[in-house]
């Protein structure tokens, strides 16, 4: 599993982290708290990737999980 410094040295110093299980989840797009908290006791690996994608098969067994909701903020509204 990575250290913090090794997940902060690829997503930068203001990425926040947590952690469930055998993933880290990466957290770019400030989040609050709550919503960090909503993002962990939601995230299912079973739901999260597809289950005929050989790739998503290997990524499931543990790994970085990027959450990133401002690439959704257009700037409008």
């Amino acid at each position: 599993m990575l250290t913090i410094r090794e997940v902060r040295a690829l997503y930068g110093k203001q990425a926040v982290i947590s952690r469930k299980g055998p993933f880290v989840l990466v957290h770019l797009d400030n989040p609050s708290q709550a919503l960090i908290r909503r993002r962990r006791r939601e995230f299912d690996p079973e739901v999260h990737f597809c289950a005929d994608c050989p790739l998503c098969q290997i990524l499931k067994l543990g790994g970085i999980v990027v959450f990133d909701d401002s690439v959704f903020d257009d700037g409008e509204g």
